[in-house]
């Protein structure tokens, strides 16, 4: 297996790659500090505010950076159409059209101001914030366990312990492609146990899911160890669900005060799952009453408090549903499934990298099934990163092939990318200026 660049003394980084980084980092001490407030104080406005911040800075950085020609030129352009077409049809038919202007403002200006930025770098911070997350998913983990330990509302250490879980599957996701054996090891074991003390069930049954790309991954480039990391945590989870301590684990919660503890851990996982299959009816029946959405933002919680006692469907895929209407859900459905298959099919993007992304993104998808976590929502930092790490990959894929040193594509003559414009007749290779002198006649005597 093929290793990131395991920090900066290794390798020296551009002032914007250095900056890039650090944005990152800032921006999970930031959520960080959100968690605190909104679990302490019961404040509506942190995540607000940390989302704010990061675009001014975004946009501030931005402003700086030099102009990127031709960053809205093809695909890109098309993808930018479309999404403001949805944007701008979400916002006509939103039953709030303040909080969903101000999202689709915040999600498009980050979205911009971070691609001008990343246009500058050489995209080596990729490799080192990928050998950082780990200990920042650690960080907003801790902090987000200790504060739903002080905070008196249950509600929201409720919503803490399940987001705790997703932060879990996140540390262990991403400590899977951690640059050195023991490094790897050690992130497993503490996203395994962020799992475990999260007493989410769907954190643990995430698994599975995220290991799909893992595995895929694994495939070509390390068939022995990838199959065997994968086989390890399966027969260990097999155990697992034998064992006296998944009663422990479905107990967790229950021991601290957030469910109703009439019930047992299995009772309680009984009953979560036909809520949540509910709660995915009504989701999609809500959807099928406003087939062009309610808006981006929860637009929809006041009838769902209203008929199901609960803010949300807790399933993604449904929320999305909800609020963007059948036209724009299926619009961010092609555009997502189209910068997927992009990223897949591209020659310039590391392999290790395809199966870090794709990794990334299942983690999250899989815990988006029993929960309420969207790409377009970004009051959640690993939507943020998520947000920021497609946009990059989607916007210099091209940029990067024709980077001083790169090889071009696989049947494109040496020197020139692709075939020659329509109607023009094929180029001469070598180009004249680099032909080899003709050969002399050589006299016969």
């Amino acid at each position: 297996m093929a290793s990131f660049p395991a920090s900066s003394k290794k390798k020296r980084f551009s002032k914007t790659d250095r900056w890039i980084v650090n944005y990152f980092s800032f921006a999970a001490v930031l959520f960080s500090g959100t968690y605190v407030v909104n679990y302490i104080w019961n404040s509506a406005y942190g995540t607000w505010a940390v989302t704010l911040v990061l675009a001014t800075l975004a946009l501030v950085k931005a402003l700086s950076a030099p102009p990127i020609h031709g960053a809205l030129r093809g695909r890109m352009m098309v993808f930018m159409s479309l999404m403001i077409g949805v944007a701008v049809l979400n916002v006509a038919i939103s039953t709030d059209m303040v909080e969903t202007s101000l999202r689709w403002i915040l999600w498009f200006g980050i979205l911009m101001s971070f691609s001008r930025v990343a246009g500058a770098s050489d995209g080596s911070w990729l490799g080192a914030l990928i050998q950082r997350l780990p200990f920042l998913f650690t960080v907003i983990y801790v902090t987000i366990i200790v504060m739903a330990h002080t905070s008196p509302d249950a509600k929201s250490v409720a919503f803490a312990y399940h987001l705790s879980g997703l932060y879990g599957n996140l540390i262990l996701a991403c400590g899977l492609f951690a640059a050195k054996f023991w490094q790897r090891s050690v992130w497993m074991i503490v996203g395994l146990l962020g799992i475990f003390f999260s007493g989410a069930g769907g954190a643990l049954f995430t698994i599975p899911i995220m290991f799909i790309p893992y595995i895929l991954y694994s495939a070509s480039s390390m068939p022995v160890k990838g199959v065997a990391v994968a086989g390890l945590l399966m027969v260990g989870g097999a155990f697992f669900l034998e064992s006296q301590l998944f009663g422990q684990f479905l107990n967790i919660k229950l021991n601290n005060g957030i469910t109703d503890n009439s019930y047992s851990g299995l009772d309680r996982l009984e009953r979560s799952k036909e809520m949540r299959l509910q709660l995915v009816q009504y989701g999609v029946g809500l959807a099928m009453q406003h087939p062009m959405g309610t808006g981006l933002g929860h637009t929809y919680a006041e009838s769902i408090s209203r008929d199901m006692g609960v803010g949300h469907v807790h399933n993604g895929t449904v929320t999305m549903l909800i609020e963007l209407g059948f036209p724009g859900f299926s619009i961010s459905l092609v555009m997502l499934l189209w910068i997927f298959s992009t990223i897949l099919r591209s020659r310039s993007i590391d392999n290790q990298v395809k199966g870090f992304y794709f990794t990334f993104f299942f983690t999250v998808f899989g815990r988006s099934l029993a929960e309420n976590y969207t790409p377009l929502d970004l009051g959640n930092y690993f939507n943020l990163v998520f947000l920021m790490v497609t946009a990059y990959f989607f916007l210099y894929e091209r940029r990067a092939q024709l980077a001083p040193g790169a090889f071009p594509p696989m049947g494109a003559h040496p020197g020139r990318m692709g075939p020659p414009p329509m109607g023009m007749p094929p180029r001469a290779w070598p180009p004249p200026g680099l032909r080899p002198p003709p050969p002399r006649p050589v006299a016969i005597h």
